[in-house]
């Protein structure tokens, strides 16, 4: 008993001193905090109509973005950039340090995103009323999911045999769609077909923050499924760049 306890303490603190390595590198990315929390503030402000609507229903498509963003473009365009730069082959090329690498990623993303997620409440919702302390532990648990959601797509791509440039293109693609066409889609959701509500991802989490959808329901299933996610990542991600004969 004593020996596994030590192994736990031991597993514990290195994904501590991972995690706190890699969220002081994001925070020094002002990049990513322009587009990931700056960004949808002032284009909640600009598209906003009427402050007399339920808030979540007007913020509920941005809060889904926003976790898309940091998995999709953080998350998952990171772990392409460490592959495609050889510190993957380098340095973590075992399974244990990979299982490490990508566990901490998640848990310093995950940190960083409900950073922005906070922000994003501070700044808009006093266009809405007063804070609410429910409200916000509410919004923080449905980005939560989301976030999980948006990650295993994240690992998706991760995995694809993609370089560092078309990795860019492809993300840069998908945040365009996002951008132009989404919000549009999730403020008509009532309009939409099923099929196209179960394909659009940042639609069916628009709906967690709106209530639509059960968050004990939800959440379960996508946090064994993050478990099992990473896990296989681990085991079978590829190491070696692209680009590499080798």
């Amino acid at each position: 008993m004593t020996a596994k306890k030590t192994i736990t303490k031991h597993t514990s603190v290195r994904l501590f001193h991972i995690s706190l390595i890699l969220l002081k590198e994001h925070i020094r990315d002002t990049s990513s905090f322009l587009w990931t929390s700056a960004a949808p503030c002032i284009l909640y402000f600009i598209v906003v109509r009427s402050s007399n609507l339920p808030y979540l229903k007007q913020a509920g498509w941005f809060y889904a973005y926003i976790s898309a963003n940091v998995a999709f473009f953080g998350f998952s365009f990171y772990l392409i950039g460490r592959r495609e730069s050889g510190f993957t082959r380098s340095f973590i090329y075992r399974k244990e340090p990979m299982l490490y690498f990508l566990t901490a990623q998640m848990i310093s993303y995950a940190l960083m995103s409900l950073v922005y997620a906070s922000l994003f409440y501070l700044i808009t919702k006093p266009l809405h009323g007063s804070y609410s302390l429910q409200e916000y532990t509410f919004i923080l648990a449905c980005f939560s999911t989301s976030y999980l959601g948006f990650t295993l797509i994240g690992l998706i791509i991760a995995s694809l045999p993609l370089t560092f440039s078309t990795a860019g293109t492809l993300f840069s693609l998908l945040s365009f769609l996002m951008l132009v066409s989404s919000y549009l889609g999730a403020a008509t959701v009532e309009s939409q077909h099923p099929l196209v509500m179960l394909l659009n991802p940042l639609i069916v989490s628009t709906q967690l923050f709106h209530g639509d959808l059960a968050l004990g329901m939800v959440f379960p299933p996508l946090f064994m499924l993050s478990i099992t996610a990473l896990y296989l990542t681990a085991k079978h991600s590829r190491i070696q760049p692209v680009w590499s004969r080798y």
